[in-house]
């Protein structure tokens, strides 16, 4: 990812503003949640039909955790290329709005990337669509999923218990909750064309990768 800022920094300034250049970072921001839950032997015990539906109805809020987690990393907020991409595709007031999600995430990033695990491996943890049949999963796949679901969230709770004790496991785990209902909200708020023809196009040249590995 870093390499991809750096990069697009090289570039010369009319080509850094282009809207397909912007796009192209997001992407990447997006795909590395598809290698990092590539990396769990959870996700390769799942049918090919399974694991699309994952990325079909996770990958939208389990990325943009992600996402916010790799934007902490590299200070991304503080690179101006990433500025301009921002503000190309979301317009001016998300910068305070990352800004401002990326302060309150959990500073402790193995607490982060179980909850990303979490939210990868449930059912469906992104914003319902009813007339999209195709996500529906098949009994038997939700209860692989919830098994699998139900190691991660053990081994949350066994960590944040034995770092924090029981009362403040309970504080972190309330204020992680909140703050995945408040990336939903984020997401449903500053949405717009270029971002849900981003997302469709991601989802499914992703979906077809896993079908080709079949």
């Amino acid at each position: 990812m870093k390499y991809h800022l750096e990069q697009q920094s090289s570039l010369p300034p009319k080509l850094r503003l282009k809207p397909s250049k912007s796009i192209l970072i997001f992407k990447v921001f997006f795909s590395t949640l598809q290698l990092f839950i590539e990396r769990s032997p959870y996700f390769h015990d799942l049918s090919i039909h399974t694991r699309q539906i994952l990325i079909q109805n996770n990958f939208e809020t389990a990325g943009a955790l992600n996402s916010i987690c790799l934007i902490r990393e590299l200070k991304a907020l503080h690179n101006m290329v990433f500025i301009t991409n921002c503000t190309t595709i979301y317009g001016d007031k998300i910068i305070k709005h990352s800004d401002h999600l990326t302060a309150r995430l959990e500073p402790n990033g193995i607490l982060v990337k179980i909850m990303i695990l979490i939210l990868a491996f449930s059912t469906n943890c992104s914003i319902v669509i009813p007339h999209y049949s195709d996500n529906i999963m098949s009994l038997p796949s939700a209860l692989s999923i919830f098994k699998i679901q139900s190691i991660f969230v053990t081994m949350f709770w066994k960590y944040l218990t034995y770092q924090y004790g029981f009362n403040g496991a309970v504080r972190c785990f309330n204020c992680l909750i909140k703050y995945i209902l408040d990336i939903l909200h984020s997401a449903n708020e500053n949405r717009n064309i270029q971002h849900e023809q981003m997302m469709k196009k991601l989802v499914e040249e992703t979906k077809n990768l896993l079908k080709n590995e079949n």
